[in-house]
């Protein structure tokens, strides 16, 4: 038992100390700091957890592992496994409803899997016509957007198809082509436009409630995208994938604003805070990096990092909770992972802290 706790203590102490490794400006208020690690994979460094996201209340954390096939729900408090299901191949991705009560799982199985959120039982299924990678609900409006691994015509051109479900009919609402692998579908926060971020070199905005092509967005040169993201006002369009490059769109007139690489190396996940003040980035290289944003829309000089931390291993995606107070993140050896979130504005937490004690004040009054 004393060798046991030994290895306990020492593996706490490891992750610790590798976690502050990367630090970069020493600032006293912007950091990262970890709170736990689960397995969530079994098969350990051949396995990955390929997509980790929190529920709309931040009080649960689904993810979907790539050789194991499982999704696991975890208590965000404590690591704890709630549920866990499994698919016959590969989880993709997986995604909260709106309201919390049903959690989507995409697999290489041709499947998209519907589960109760609260007791992990399988509710329905959509068959596809391919795997697919993109996964999302909307924020507001009950309706699901998957998109899928390219298919390869015989004259040479590719589709990638991307699906909107109504979930209150689970009827299909429309498909439209992408033009290759789908990797990434969001939201913009009022859930007019989604974007989709694919291997051919482009970032689609699309509308929601028609389907209809808004913009293509492109870095006018080939670069396969892994993932694409809105800035949380939607004023913006942040994308990358292969090689390290990370490029920045105004959203309104499409204009490429920035590209910058700082790693070298493949970015799988992007996510900004709440407040659109940070822009993280996480991929192939170990480490989760920290730019401002006004940094980043600072036309003059290089796009600066502003703090980065040891993950420990290689990441292929992260998430941030609704206040941006917790960031979870999903490794390729196996492991989910939940920081605490700490930004250079010292005000933060004193707002947080007053719209807590205002929540539990209402509580008590009904």
């Amino acid at each position: 038992m004393k060798k046991l706790l030994s290895i306990v203590v020492l593996f706490h102490f490891s992750f610790s100390i590798h976690a502050q490794v990367g630090q970069i400006t020493g600032e006293a208020q912007l950091r990262l700091s970890p709170v736990w690690v689960r397995v969530a994979d079994v098969n350990g460094e051949k396995g990955s957890v390929e997509s980790a996201e929190f529920s709309r209340d931040g009080t649960r954390i689904v993810t979907g592992t790539k050789f194991d096939n499982s999704v696991i729900m975890w208590r965000t408090s404590d690591g704890s496994e709630l549920w866990r299901a499994y698919a016959s191949e590969e989880i993709e991705r997986v995604a909260f409803s709106a309201d919390d009560s049903i959690v989507a799982g995409v697999s290489e199985d041709y499947l998209i899997t519907f589960y109760d959120a609260d007791t992990g039982k399988e509710i329905r299924r959509i068959e596809l016509e391919t795997a697919a990678d993109g996964l999302a609900f909307a924020n507001t409006k009950n309706i699901l957007v998957s998109g899928q691994e390219k298919i390869k015509q015989k004259d040479g051109t590719k589709i990638g198809y991307i699906r909107a479900y109504d979930m209150e009919t689970g009827e299909l609402m429309y498909k439209v082509n992408h033009g290759e692998t789908v990797n990434e579908i969001q939201f913009t926060a009022d859930d007019t436009y989604f974007l989709s971020a694919g291997m051919n070199s482009e970032v689609k905005i699309w509308e929601t409630d028609t389907g209809k092509l808004i913009r293509t967005l492109t870095p006018g040169r080939e670069f396969g995208f892994v993932c694409g993201f809105f800035s949380p006002d939607g004023k913006y369009v942040v994308a990358s994938g292969f090689e390290g490059d990370i490029f920045l769109w105004d959203f309104a007139t499409g204009e490429l604003l920035r590209e910058w690489n700082t790693s070298g190396r493949k970015i799988e996940t992007l996510a900004f805070t709440t407040d659109g003040r940070y822009l993280l980035s996480a991929g192939n290289d170990s480490y989760i990096r920290v730019y401002r944003t006004s940094q980043i829309l600072n036309p003059v000089g290089k796009v600066p990092i502003a703090y980065a931390v040891h993950a420990n291993d290689q990441a292929e995606y992260i998430d941030f909770n609704a206040d941006s107070s917790f960031l979870t993140s999903a490794h390729q050896d196996g492991t989910v992972r939940l920081w605490t979130w700490m930004s250079e504005d010292q005000g933060v937490n004193a707002i947080m802290h007053k719209a807590v004690k205002k929540t539990q004040s209402d509580a008590k009054k009904k």
